[in-house]
């Protein structure tokens, strides 16, 4: 990898990371296809890109997360609080297992196999897409129950595999226990913020950063993070409008097929 190529993944992170069409299935994808890199690698790089976009969060959501830390001592009367801290318990559950997986899998894991495992997944989330489209949804934050919360962070655990969009099932997730999509969205996003924190802190500790050019990394998700602060409110807007679900089964059976050639 060199600096262009690195910008370049940035960019596809931060614009992708917005839209329900799993942006750690696009970035491994391009990685592989175009980059040369391994399967171990690309899972390792796009989750370290993920800080970018991360950072695009906490800015976007900034006055969210001030609500939330102020309101952490009284957990017990707070929602928002309560489900940060539910949905990231059952996330922790179910994705650090599947993640220890996944890194054990790649490692000896040729690209096309990859490819074609991020290839079914997307297929998979375009399902779930379809299946949520039209949902009565009518609870707001203050309704949310436990259960809710636990569906949302086992929903996220199953998204740190790649082609499963985090974004697409978390909202989906929500939207099935009737949740309004705007708080859907919002709640999505929020938490996200620390699963992403937690698999940077498992993939440093184990190592993966020696594998890489430190500058590339910092390049990468200074780029991310530019483009996906330019471009969270106007992506989340379109995500609403476009046909992702069909999206997401096409580009499937494109990763597919061209996993014969990786």
């Amino acid at each position: 990898m060199d600096l262009i190529s690195s910008t370049l993944l940035g960019v596809l992170q931060g614009v992708t990371e917005w839209l329900p069409i799993s942006s750690s299935g696009q970035g491994m994808g391009a990685m592989m296809t175009f980059f040369g890199l391994s399967a171990k690698n690309a899972f390792s790089l796009v989750i370290y890109l993920h800080l970018g976009t991360l950072l695009a969060v906490i800015l976007r959501f900034r006055d969210d997360i001030k609500e939330i830390v102020r309101s952490l001592p009284r957990f017990r009367e707070d929602k928002l609080v309560q489900f940060i801290l539910v949905s990231t318990l059952f996330n922790a559950m179910i994705g650090i297992p599947i993640y220890l997986l996944m890194k054990d899998l790649f490692s000896s894991m040729y690209g096309g196999l990859a490819m074609a495992i991020i290839g079914a997944l997307l297929i998979a989330t375009g399902l779930v897409l379809y299946a949520s489209k039209g949902r009565k949804s009518g609870k707001g934050l203050k309704d949310v129950t436990i259960i809710d919360m636990a569906i949302a962070g086992i929903s996220q655990g199953l998204a740190i595999l790649p082609g499963i969009s985090r974004s697409g099932i978390t909202i989906s997730a929500l939207l099935f226990t009737g949740v309004r999509q705007e708080d859907a969205l919002r709640l999505s996003f929020l938490m996200s913020i620390p699963a992403v924190i937690g698999a940077n802190v498992l993939e440093f500790s184990g190592g993966s950063i020696m594998a890489f050019n430190p500058l590339l990394i910092i390049v990468g998700i200074l780029f991310s993070f530019i483009a996906g602060y330019l471009s969270i409110d106007l992506l989340m807007r379109i995500a609403h409008r476009m046909r992702f679900d069909l999206f997401c089964v096409i580009f499937g059976a494109i990763t597919i097929a061209l996993a014969s050639v990786v």
